[in-house]
């Protein structure tokens, strides 16, 4: 095979194939709860929780590249689904294994939609303050706006203007004209920039493993790492609170729960009906659209549904 005329990989998976095989019923089937419509349908593991070009970015050269951080995404999943595996057979593992395991639940969050749409937004703003502290000051704004394309602006924005003095005020006092976006190479920039330090503090953090009852099995979605309440400040400040408890989905059958507290670390612990209702709930709740569950149940469809739009939006500051 003549490796130069492979086609590169479009279809990324937000979340891993293995990791959505522990939520299948029997038949190796998901049933996908659509929190805005309200639809549910059925779907193989390997199916759903993808986006063509989901990890792929412009390098500095202009040229896309859709297989680097996928790769770097896969070797990630490659290296952790033992790990992954040997929890789900309710072993102990070793501290080594513990790292691993940490990497995984932060990539999983990082990998997340939801984090990245936070991420993205982050840097629009930052944008945003950086462009309108130069545009406050009007010397400075026209000379680093002195070779600024307007025909080239005009032709994305539906507000007309023909001077650079138009442009200043436009980005001082016309946000619903003057958009701010970034490049998907931002967000990832940000996974990379993240990822030591998240795996660090999950590292650290003491972790044991719920196990689901006989009538109620968990669930997971597009956002499966919650944690305490994701509104209260930066990131890294919310999750070193001593109250804050961090929970993921590994399976139907076991979520794995993570404290500052003292607990018995590794432990695999058997919770009661409301417990599985209470950690399914904040699932739902963290979710950006997709919930993954085993079952199809009329009446947990009109729970997802009532949550739409629940997906929390970090404050950076």
């Amino acid at each position: 095979m003549d490796i130069s005329k492979t086609k590169p990989k479009k279809k990324h998976h937000k979340q891993p194939v293995f990791y959505l095989k522990g939520f299948t019923n029997s038949e190796g089937l998901l049933f996908v709860y659509n929190k805005d419509s309200g639809n549910v349908f059925e779907s193989t593991p390997e199916a759903i929780a993808y986006e063509n070009d989901y990890f792929t970015f412009t390098n500095p050269l202009g040229d896309k590249d859709s297989e680097s951080f996928e790769n770097y995404i896969a070797a990630i999943e490659n290296n952790t689904a033992p790990v992954i595996k040997k929890i789900l057979d309710e072993q102990v593992i070793t501290e080594k294994e513990k790292s691993g395991f940490a990497l995984f639940v932060a990539s999983m969050f990082l990998r997340a939609s939801n984090f990245r749409r936070n991420a993205e937004d982050l840097y629009a703003q930052m944008r945003k303050f950086k462009i309108q502290a130069i545009a406050s000051d009007k010397d400075k704004f026209h000379e680093a706006f002195k070779d600024f394309n307007l025909k080239e602006y005009e032709k994305n924005n539906p507000k007309p203007i023909k001077t650079l003095e138009e442009l200043r005020q436009l980005i001082l006092h016309a946000d619903e004209y003057f958009k701010f976006s970034t490049e998907p190479l931002a967000s990832l920039q940000i996974i990379l920039a993240e990822i030591d330090r998240l795996t660090v503090l999950f590292y650290n953090m003491k972790w044991c493993f719920l196990k689901a009852t006989d009538n109620f099995k968990f669930i997971t979605g597009d956002n499966p790492v919650s944690y305490g309440d994701p509104t209260a400040g930066l990131l890294h400040k919310a999750l070193m609170r001593r109250n804050t408890q961090v929970t993921i989905p590994l399976s139907k059958k076991i979520v794995a729960y993570g404290t500052w507290r003292p607990i018995k670390e590794s432990a695999y612990i058997q919770v009661k009906d409301r417990d599985v209702k209470g950690f399914n709930r904040n699932t739902v709740v963290a979710t950006e659209a997709f919930v993954f569950a085993s079952f199809k149940d009329p009446v947990f469809q009109k729970f997802v549904t009532k949550h739409k739009g629940s997906a929390p939006a970090m404050k950076w500051s």
